[in-house]
């Protein structure tokens, strides 16, 4: 089984969910760990997002552009 490394630490859910979703429309598949515990106990401690040892460059790379993985902006 491959290393699963994380590549992001978020105390925001929406923060989090936000950017789980712009790995896995790349194709890169994630996993929050401690989101779980976050639905017992609020604020226990920072949503860690996780991905494949493979794909850590792909996603950090998507990560660190703010305008990856954005809807195109309307012809005007």
């Amino acid at each position: 089984m491959e290393e699963v490394v994380t590549v992001a630490n978020f105390t925001e859910p929406l923060e989090a969910e936000m950017a789980k979703l712009r790995l896995e429309s790349a194709g890169i598949d994630t996993f929050l760990s401690g989101e779980n515990a976050r639905i017992l106990e609020p604020g226990l401690g920072p949503l860690q997002l996780q991905v494949r040892a493979s794909d850590q460059s792909d996603a950090l790379a998507i990560l660190a552009d703010p305008g990856a993985g954005s809807a195109p902006e309307p012809n005007t």
